[in-house]
């Protein structure tokens, strides 16, 4: 293990010496990829994209260099296929092969990909690595499904997924304490970390990030991710909005003040937020006459679908949305990445908890009311 930080940081040394150079290269082969485009590749998110160089596949060779500009992440997209590189000054050398298989009767391509570059790209395969563990587990649940004759199997799956986590996890743990002078490692934090743990442990991985890295693109993108989620985390007043109700009227966070709110963000299509609903309405049955109040931020795209599941499910709260699906204003101010997401209000506004569900938001919320006693 030692060997292998040691060489690590041998090869970031070498990045960070070599980043005077403004331009990225990209040299590739691609055995039997004549005439095939390579593209890169920039996420504009919600899996929209943006083409910023291309190259065509000649003599199994292809190349691309411009000007770099940020280090930052972007996508080669090889055949189909979606390869995710951290783009600095370091060139990276892409090997590439077609490969042809005989599934059912029919051939079919596909295409191996192997990717080397700076130890950028090394410290960033570590943690996608780690995840294709997560990612196996989650498939073997789901193609086992629920039968009640699979239980045995489905709870030694489901054991070894959550060492696969726990495994994802120690391996950011150690990138983040070993490499504070990494890109990588701020686009990391930026990108599983912020996503996954409390605003705590955030701020102390950034910390922990040398002033360079705080001060080049990934680590300011970071620095806003946590501006963000101070603006929701839990003592924090809640950010006020105003969208539109299912007949047509606007209804602001800031007219609900006088109440203990619950902000909650759900959509028509979201089992999990269905699911949810029976507790959700007890909640709201119970207390609404003594100052409860529900606001259901849909993310959905369909007026439609929105319209009849609250009508179906009988949600007899305020709604709101702006029918943009995850381009959400709302959804992206409160960060919310997966739902259902729920903030608890108190009657000045203030975010008392977030992500409560189940008998934990009730008991919370009848905690609130008898604290009134």
């Amino acid at each position: 293990m030692k060997r292998v930080l040691v060489t690590l940081m041998a090869g970031l040394i070498f990045t960070a010496c070599t980043e005077k150079v403004t331009t990225y290269t990209i040299n590739g082969t691609w055995k039997g990829g004549d005439g095939e485009v390579v593209y890169l590749k920039k996420s504009l998110g919600n899996e929209a994209y943006e083409i910023i160089d291309s190259a065509v596949v000649a003599n199994e060779t292809f190349k691309m260099q411009k000007p770099l500009g940020d280090v930052d992440e972007r996508i080669l997209d090889i055949g189909g296929t979606t390869n995710i590189v951290i783009l600095d000054s370091v060139p990276l050398t892409v090997s590439c092969e077609t490969i042809s298989q005989t599934v059912q009767g029919k051939e079919k391509k596909s295409v191996s990909v192997n990717i080397k570059g700076s130890i950028e790209q090394d410290i960033f395969k570590a943690v996608l690595n780690a995840q294709q563990g997560e990612m196996l587990m989650m498939l073997g649940l789901a193609f086992i499904g629920k039968d009640e004759k699979n239980a045995h199997l489905q709870d030694s799956i489901a054991q070894l997924y959550i060492a696969a986590k726990k495994n994802t996890e120690k391996t950011i743990d150690s990138l983040v304490e070993n490499y504070p002078d990494s890109h990588a490692v701020a686009l990391i934090i930026n990108n599983f970390v912020a996503k996954q743990r409390e605003l705590a442990e955030v701020e102390r991985m950034y910390a922990h990030l040398t002033p360079r890295i705080k001060n080049a693109y990934l680590g300011k993108k970071l620095g806003a991710t946590l501006e963000q989620m101070r603006r929701t985390a839990v003592g924090s007043i809640a950010p006020d909005f105003t969208l539109t109700t299912p007949d047509g009227q606007e209804l602001s966070l800031a007219s609900l003040r006088g109440n203990y709110v619950l902000v909650d963000f759900w959509a028509s299509w979201c089992g999990p937020c269905l699911r949810e609903v029976p507790n959700v309405k007890k909640i709201y049955d119970k207390f609404h006459d003594k100052g409860f109040e529900i606001i259901g931020v849909s993310l959905d795209e369909d007026k439609e679908a929105w319209i009849n599941a609250i009508d179906k499910h009988g949600l007899n709260w305020k709604h709101v949305s702006s029918l943009k699906g995850w381009n959400c204003p709302v959804a992206q101010l409160y960060s919310v990445t997966g739902i259902p997401a729920m903030f608890l209000l108190d009657k000045d506004g203030k975010i008392v908890a977030s992500g409560l569900r189940g008998e934990e938001l009730t008991q919370y919320v009848e905690n609130l009311f008898q604290a009134e006693k």
